[in-house]
């Protein structure tokens, strides 16, 4: 029996300072169909001399990180840089490719946060309304001050919900790979612990806030969340190469999620079902199809100019300062299903998300003052911090000062 796994970093730089245009339905979420090409066709490429210098920074970074593989989309004003360094898989060793598919984890978050964004501005609900309005009486029920806990706290995690133990689901479906852990199991984990305070008196990141924002929208929409994230953001954003997981199979050349034991055993956590974290990490997608959902979102193609300054808006309850590994000392703050770390002094403000699966860590990032989307996969989790300072630091300091660190 493998020993257990390791603890899952969701937002390891954060807390680090202490689908197809065709699959329409939920049936068919898993057929993702042919692979577009990576990068944005629209944009040039950078000038040789800027991609060469990236290529060595980011294949560098891979090596000292000591991960299997890094997949990044770079996209400025100007141009538009993929690149792919290392390996998608340990054992066998298979080279990266930057159109490659992976587990986005967590970053599934921004996603159905947009969603709940556009049924608020349809009128279909409020931010404010009590959940006990739209989840089933029988989840209602199970959830102290139901009738208190807002919609807007769920997003933000000062709902007081208690997260699940998702080392202990990972292991059950690890053991018995064709046997998906239904979502209802991890939600009532995180039920059964109780309130850890009243709501909006503190801040705690709980998976299971947004499996409840599920339930909401699959009751305010119509239609199950599955289906609505597919054809009000997934389309229309032109993301071709996503889609929801409901599988124990990514179809395609993908990034394997594999994690090295200490003794060199390979824990392979690629194919198993992730119906569990369903709206919390339960997206497949690629760095170019992250940074076209991230421009979608930041034009108002998806929600209004207000509604994303009200996901940028973090809470007084999640907001810290401490020194971030490679980046100095940023203030970090969780709006609704979003980011915001600034280093004010170092010109650096990042809006996003990052979000890490059992041998799979993505980071998906709008930086404000050069106007500039990065999105990154790296095949292993255990090191997210380490990719942090290696790899992401690195290419922030060079798209910044314009140098390598050997010039």
């Amino acid at each position: 029996m493998p020993r257990p796994l390791y603890t899952k970093p969701y937002i390891l730089l954060l807390i680090g300072i202490a689908i197809t245009a065709a699959a329409l339905s939920f049936g068919c979420m898993q057929n993702a169909g042919p692979m577009q090409e990576a990068g944005d066709l629209n944009r040039s490429t950078p000038p040789s001399a800027i991609a060469s210098d990236l290529e060595s920074i980011v294949s560098t970074g891979v090596r000292n990180a000591g991960v299997p593989g890094t997949l990044i989309e770079i996209s400025t004003p100007e141009w538009t840089w993929n690149y792919a360094a290392g390996n998608a898989s340990l054992s066998p060793a298979v080279p990266a490719t930057p159109e490659m598919r992976f587990i986005v984890a967590s970053v599934t978050k921004t996603f159905t946060s947009v969603a709940i964004q556009q049924l608020a501005e349809d009128g279909k609900l409020a931010l404010d309304d009590p959940i006990d309005r739209w989840l089933p009486t029988d989840v209602a029920e199970e959830i102290p001050e139901s009738g208190m806990i807002t919609i807007r706290q769920l997003l933000d995690h000062t709902s007081g919900i208690a997260d699940y133990d998702e080392d202990a689901i990972v292991l059950e479906e690890y053991r018995s790979p064709n046997t998906p852990v239904p979502y209802r199991e991890g939600m009532r984990q995180g039920l059964n612990a109780g309130l850890l305070y009243s709501p909006g008196t503190s801040y705690t990141y709980s998976n299971v806030n947004y499996i409840l924002l599920t339930l909401i929208i699959d009751e305010a929409a119509g239609i199950p969340y599955e289906d609505y994230v597919t054809r009000n953001i997934l389309v229309p954003a032109g993301m071709n190469d996503t889609f929801v997981h409901r599988t124990n199979h990514i179809p395609g050349p993908h990034m394997r999620a594999q994690e090295s034991e200490a003794d060199g055993t390979i824990m392979d956590f690629s194919d198993l079902y992730l119906q569990f974290d369903r709206g919390a990490g339960d997206i497949v997608s690629t760095t170019a199809d992250l940074n076209r959902f991230h421009r979608a979102l930041r034009s108002g193609e998806l929600i209004s100019p207000a509604s994303l300054a009200a996901m940028e808006n973090t809470s007084p309850q999640s907001r810290k300062t401490g020194e971030v590994p490679g980046l100095g000392e940023m203030s970090v703050g969780c709006g609704y299903g979003y980011f915001t770390q600034q280093n004010a002094s170092e010109g650096l403000t990042l809006y996003g998300h990052t979000g890490g699966y059992y041998g799979s860590y993505t980071i998906l990032y709008y930086w404000a003052e050069k106007d500039t989307y990065i999105a990154m996969n790296s095949n292993s989790a255990a090191k997210a911090g380490t990719i942090n300072e290696e790899v992401l630091a690195t290419v922030l300091r060079y798209l910044k000062e314009g140098t390598t660190a050997e010039q």
